[in-house]
């Protein structure tokens, strides 16, 4: 249920920050309910003077921030009526939990005057007082009461009863927090200090077989039913009792009217899991007018029998990282605490607003575009540090590793030689070699300086695209490269150290841990055109590559094993997926093999799990009928776009695909990268121009809605491959791309990309690290932008949900 009228007021967290802040005005602070512990919040203030453009800026923002903290449920140990079990309290608004319904105590400017109640009297008779306290079921005045002037302060209480429910069921908290409340209220023995918070509140069979669940955040209360095999859910019956008001709009939401304001429990969903699939079941709310307006549930068809998953995606936190110019997100890599580390290339220097902080440099080098890295927070809220790598040229970043230490290893290209300020230091090589060369650098866990950072190159162009670190802390790079032998690639034990001809070679190699030298490099390809640009390492420094190729096994590309020895596409009418794993000494392939159809495909990213899986994301233009090698899932019927991204995993051996399919609709999208979970789970993300009405499959979140000309998508698909977990949106009105993913332990997913869209064009910023899109032209100019994607708990036994956020 969604409290469009906030459940907490920010007034207390504004006024934290913003005494911090020189010259900043205290907000006043509403009054506070005589049964509020006793705080700071307790204090009169002066009313705060009219805020400028900037400090109303400032206000929205930690507004924002603040309606993504979360909401604590408090037990009562007798600092309340007896009859409250939980509570949530704010500056203007309280919620009290009971066996017999929740009571949401309303403080505001009354916006009627005069006005009857439209429900009935029973629901504001006032409770006597007991034991000298307030009840939470006391009045300020009935909703019965006469001259009562528009704009007076009003507190007003309206009850959400549970019709037939079992009185009594008692609720329970579950996922205790770390805060504790305490009261120092009267007489020492009238005290009651450490009182637990929880996150969540459950009614156990409050009807039978059915248990309600509370959670949310601070200016977010959610509930949903769960509906346990063989209940009815037809049982459900509730009503709100002391409101002027209770209608269905447009949109299928449940408006509740009272004087001093409203709010609205969104449109319900209800949905099951069958088969590694989710199915949503129809459901609506009904109406029902007696004395007072009852409501109850419509739910279509479901199937009793088959697990259900609740609440799989929300967004934890999404912002910019950029200044005025065009500024790209380009990988992104995660840390066991959950810290996020980002990479790429910015136009934008310090002055155009770039948020140097700490370093490695906080100085823009000249040229184009300089690589740069931060290191998000856990919270999302800031950068641990952001700083620049390059010189006066142009210099591109598109890969980032994180080691168990914290420090950061980068990969991209660069045409600055050492005379033009690139910070080479170390190795692996510290002469710039030609046009352009790939460059990888290690950034220090403090993001103060540059432990090494070097050149792979020859005297042509070179480019590194994908990066990763072993335990050892040895870095794994692919890219493609144009210098042959003989023009100084630095070609040394293998895989294969000859060039093969055509445009390009894919390249893979390893940099040893001190960064002083290479313990192999060496070129994948064929006759054509071969590049690579993912790369994932298992626990035995065995090397798993992805890229795309033109070159056929006719023409030199050196498959063995498989999954696919025989090459699908014509010679640049259509090419290839490859993917394939370099042994630990780096002397040869374990296998190498083709994955695609007879139109064009690529192969963008690769993951790989604790057995040895390798996990593939990328896009083709192939259909099925074309020989695409759709087997299992999560989609094996091509989409009839432009392209669909695919997500293909291979076995072990790299004989063949455990699984293989499509992720898309009937318009463009792409998929460019790829993480897996402990579990085997696989996260996806990319860009798609499809709509949820084009067919894109939209399963809970983090956004079900397309929202302009082309959004981020991310989606995690099953351990089996059979179906999606998740797959929503996120973007804005412009355009807005994917570009790279990483999961953490908990199965929560970290997105960077590149937007066009400010918030006020509907990006969906939450908590940060930037909240204001920075760029000032949509046809020149872009942010980076990074988001974290979480995960509810899942429930494996219940075959139906009823949800209202």
């Amino acid at each position: 249920m969604a409290i469009r009228a906030k459940v907490f007021s920010p007034t207390m967290m504004v006024l934290v920050v913003l005494t911090l802040m020189p010259g900043a005005p205290t907000p006043a602070l509403p009054p506070v309910p005589d049964h509020a512990p006793a705080t700071v919040a307790q204090a009169h203030m002066a009313p705060a003077p009219l805020a400028t453009q900037d400090e109303a800026a400032t206000r929205a923002r930690l507004e924002r921030a603040f309606g993504h903290l979360p909401l604590y449920f408090v037990e009562n140990q007798g600092q309340m009526d007896e009859r409250v079990a939980y509570y949530i309290q704010g500056s203007d608004k309280m919620i009290y939990l009971t066996p017999e319904g929740v009571t949401f105590a309303l403080t505001g400017r009354a916006q009627m005057a005069n006005r009857k109640s439209q429900i009935g009297r029973s629901a504001n008779q006032r409770i006597s007082k007991s034991a000298n306290r307030h009840s939470p079921f006391d009045y300020a005045r009935s909703s019965e009461d006469s001259g009562v002037e528009a704009g007076e302060v009003r507190r007003w209480t309206v009850k959400l009863d549970f019709v037939g429910a079992n009185p009594d069921v008692r609720p329970v908290g579950e996922e205790q927090q770390e805060a504790v409340i305490s009261y120092f209220k009267g007489q020492p023995d009238e005290w009651r200090t450490g009182l637990p918070t929880y996150s969540r509140l459950v009614y156990r069979d409050l009807w039978p077989g059915i248990d309600l669940v509370y959670y949310g955040t601070v200016d977010r209360l959610k509930y949903e039913f769960i509906v346990h095999p063989g209940a009815d859910p037809g049982q459900i019956r509730l009503a709100y009792r002391g409101a002027t008001g209770v209608a269905l709009n447009a949109a299928g939401q449940l408006e509740v009217e009272t004087p001093i304001g409203g709010f609205a429990d969104d449109t319900p969903v209800a949905y099951q899991e069958i088969d590694g699939q989710r199915v949503d079941v129809a459901v609506a709310y009904a109406l029902h007018s007696s004395s007072f307006v009852t409501f109850a549930f419509q739910i279509g068809p479901y199937n009793r029998t088959h697990p259900l998953v609740l609440d799989p995606a929300v967004l934890v936190y999404c912002g910019y990282i950029g200044g005025s110019g065009w500024d790209e997100g380009t990988g992104i890599a995660v840390d066991g605490a959950g810290n996020a580390y980002v990479v790429g290339w910015i136009e934008s220097t310090e002055a155009g607003g770039f948020p140097v902080t700490v370093g490695p440099d906080l100085t823009f080098n000249g040229g184009y575009y300089d690589a740069f890295v931060a290191k998000v927070n856990v919270a999302g809220t800031a950068l641990a540090y952001c700083g620049y790598i390059g010189g006066s040229d142009y210099d591109l970043g598109y890969g980032i590793a994180v080691d168990g230490a914290g420090s950061a290893y980068v990969v991209g290209q660069t045409e600055s030689s050492e005379a033009e300020g690139f910070p080479a230091t170390v190795g692996p090589d510290l002469t710039h070699n030609g046009v352009g060369d790939a460059f990888v650098a290690k950034v220090n866990a403090a993001g103060t300086e540059l432990v090494y950072a070097g050149y792979i190159g020859g005297s042509d162009w070179d480019e590194g695209e994908g990066i990763a670190v072993d335990g050892a802390g040895n870095a794994y790079v692919v890219g493609h490269a144009k210098s042959t032998e003989a023009e100084g690639f630095p070609v040394t034990v293998g895989p294969d150290l000859t060039y093969n001809g055509g445009d390009r070679d894919a390249f893979v190699a390893k940099v040893n841990a001190a960064g002083t030298g290479l313990v192999y490099a060496g070129y994948i390809g064929g006759s054509s055109w071969d590049e690579s640009s993912g790369i994932a390492v298992d626990g035995a420094g065995s090397a798993y590559v992805v890229g795309n190729t033109f070159s056929s096994e006719a023409g030199g590309f050196p498959v063995t094993v498989g999954p696919d020895l025989t090459f699908n596409g014509g010679n640049y009418s259509g090419g290839d997926a490859f993917v394939a794993k370099v042994n630990a000494a780096g002397t040869g392939l374990v296998y190498a093999g083709y994955i695609g159809g007879s139109d064009l495909d690529y192969g963008y990213g690769i993951a790989v799990d604790g057995a040895g899986n390798a996990y593939v994301a990328g896009t083709t233009l192939s259909s099925e009928a074309e020989g695409f090698p759709v087997t299992v899932g999560p989609d094996l019927t091509y989409n009839t776009g432009y392209r669909d991204a695919f997500v293909a995993k291979v076995n072990v051996a790299g004989t063949a695909l455990a699984y293989c399919g499509y992720i898309g609709g009937s318009d463009w999208d792409d998929g460019f990268g790829i993480a897996v979970d402990g579990a085997g789970n696989a996260y996806v993300v990319g860009g798609t121009v499809s709509s949820e009405a084009a067919g894109f499959p939209v399963r809970g979140g983090p956004d079900r809605t397309h929202n302009g000309v082309g959004d981020t998508f991310v989606a995690k698909v099953n351990v089996a491959g059979t179906g999606l977990v998740y797959a929503g949106y996120i973007g804005g009105s412009f355009w807005d791309d994917g570009l790279d993913i990483a999961v953490d332990g908990a199965g929560n997913a970290y997105v960077v990309g590149i937007t066009g869209s400010s918030e006020a064009h509907g990006f969906p910023v939450a908590v940060g690290p930037d909240l204001t899109y920075n760029s000032d032209d949509y046809y020149y100019s872009r942010d980076a932008f990074v988001a974290k994607v979480g995960e509810a708990g899942t429930v494996t036994y219940l075959p139906a949900i009823l949800r209202n956020y």
